[in-house]
């Protein structure tokens, strides 16, 4: 068998996981969103919206010391994909022990900061309404436990993405929903006060997800053992390449929790409320991508390690392409809509969650396209540069936002900021992509520039005329939109063997 036979065959291998592993998120995407719009509306409807709040900004505090561990999981993922990339069973395991030590020494500095500064803080400057600070008390306390429990368990979450077995990741991930949901009918006959019980609640299906993938590890992969001692040189290149990452980290933490607190601060929970659904519409926009590009982010590290750069480049474009589709299925309607949807899924809607929602729907279609770049400059492991320069430009957000708050500017100025700065987030890392990789411009312009602006400017068209000539209730318009963009992706955003291979799928499934 020829060289060039083996690697198309691997190629295809690769391209069938890919689908494979696609399919199972999406499953639990879907199942997860539909349930968490209901989630949110009882929890909202039944917390109210200073209590809502006053969940959402409480648990900022704690992510505000937790933003290290970030660094430390990409850290771990990205050495573990590599190792198994080049097939080498020792390194797994070297990588996975010492991941292990290194969090759970991380798990008790943030015990010891938590209950030192983050207490300090939330009682002393945190704008909670009267009454109510012996209730954000004990959310505080939980959302500590429950970070805790997140940061131990990462290395064994990092493990099973690593050996791609998403369709287990996509059952715990259903399993987690329908606790979540239990939670819910449990809040509404609770006689305690409801917000402590969510917070305890929430921190209990947490610690159940642990056990699991502690447990699931241990039964399926060899290699990811815990090895007494660590190793040093390897445990250095880690911490270098995390070292880096820090800064990368912190950018983000100033732009979620950094901008959360700064609302907090000049316009209280009740905006903070508003910002929370925002960010949960984010968060189900972004799932549509986030799942697809973590079935690819595996396949990308693996390919670098093997130095197909050809192939590395070919995935960077469809990742991003598919990526941008799938994204502008959800923002389209979200952003014609989002007025009626939200009041059908909410009932009572927050003052400015509308406009920041808006803005998020934008803010996504951006983060969509930047993905498939970042993560491969990650799969180099030589990001000195790049998460400097990357870090100044996000970390914009906060300074930017703070000047603007303080000057008596509305809000929803703070999500303005994030998307012209998610905007010079994206063009640096395409930058860096195209100076330092070496990837062809020209080839990213025709494979994806074309295919994705033609599609946006098409599906907009056609989306602003049908919302104005037909007048019907906001959910079966959303539905006409979804049907409308998968229609122009289908006709123009996919070239001739794409769509046959997607017909070819969709027949073989039926079959089935």
């Amino acid at each position: 068998m020829s060289e060039e036979t083996l690697q198309r065959e691997t190629r295809s291998d690769a391209n069938k996981r890919i689908a494979k592993n696609t399919i199972a998120l999406y499953g639990r995407m879907l199942f997860a969103m539909f349930v968490s719009l209901y989630t949110s509306r009882v929890v909202l409807n039944t917390l109210g919206v200073e209590d809502f709040g006053i969940y959402g900004v409480v648990g900022s505090i704690v992510v505000l010391f937790a933003f290290v561990n970030n660094t430390l999981v990409g850290s771990i993922q990205r050495f573990l994909n590599f190792e198994i990339g080049k097939n080498n069973p020792k390194g797994v395991t070297k990588v996975f022990s010492n991941g292990f030590h290194v969090q759970v020494l991380f798990a008790a500095i943030i015990i010891v900061l938590g209950e030192t500064i983050g207490l300090y803080y939330l009682n002393n400057f945190m704008k909670i309404p009267e009454g109510r600070m012996y209730a954000a008390n004990w959310v505080y306390q939980f959302a500590l436990l429950t970070t805790v429990l997140r940061i131990i368990r990462s290395p064994f979450n990092a493990s099973m993405i690593a050996y791609e077995r998403m369709t287990v990741f996509a059952v715990v991930g259903i399993v987690n929903v329908c606790l979540k949901l239990l939670i819910v009918y449990m809040l509404l006959i609770s006689p305690f006060d409801r917000l402590i019980t969510y917070a305890a609640l929430a921190t209990c299906v947490s610690a159940g997800m642990t056990l699991f993938y502690v447990f699931y590890n241990y039964s399926n992969f060899k290699d990811c053992r815990i090895q007494h001692g660590i190793e040093k040189p390897l445990l250095k290149q880690m911490l270098s390449f995390s070292g880096w990452s820090i800064f990368g980290s912190a950018s983000l933490l100033a732009t979620f929790q950094g901008v959360d607190l700064i609302i907090n601060f000049f316009h209280g929970v009740a905006v903070n409320a508003a910002l929370t659904i925002a960010n949960q519409v984010y968060g189900a926009a972004y799932s549509l991508t986030s799942n697809f590009q973590t079935a690819f982010n595996p396949q990308i590290t693996k390919t670098y390690a093997k130095g197909n750069m050809n192939d590395l480049f070919d995935l960077i474009y469809r990742t991003t392409r598919y990526s941008f589709f799938l994204v502008i299925i959800c923002a389209l309607p979200l952003f014609f809509e989002c007025g009626g949807l939200l009041t059908f899924w909410l009932g009572k809607v927050p003052n400015f969650a509308k406009e920041f929602c808006d803005f998020m729907v934008m803010i996504c279609v951006i983060d969509a396209l930047s993905g498939p770049l970042w993560m491969s400059v990650y799969a180099t492991g030589k990001i000195k540069k790049y998460q400097i320069i990357i870090s100044c430009i996000l970390f914009l957000n906060f300074p930017i936002t703070a000047m603007f708050m303080y000057a008596g500017m509305s809000p929803v100025w703070a999500l303005i900021v994030r998307l012209v700065v998610s905007i010079g987030g994206y063009l640096y890392r395409l930058f860096y992509m195209i100076k330092q990789m070496k990837m062809p411009f020209r080839n990213y312009l025709s494979s994806v520039f074309r295919p994705c602006g033609f599609v946006f400017v098409i599906s907009v068209l056609l989306v602003t005329v049908l919302n104005f000539s037909i007048h019907i209730h906001s959910v079966p318009m959303t539905i006409i939109l979804v049907v409308l963009t998968c229609t122009v992706i289908l006709s123009i955003g996919l070239n001739r063997n794409e769509r046959l291979a997607l017909r070819k799928a969709l027949v073989k499934k039926i079959r089935r």
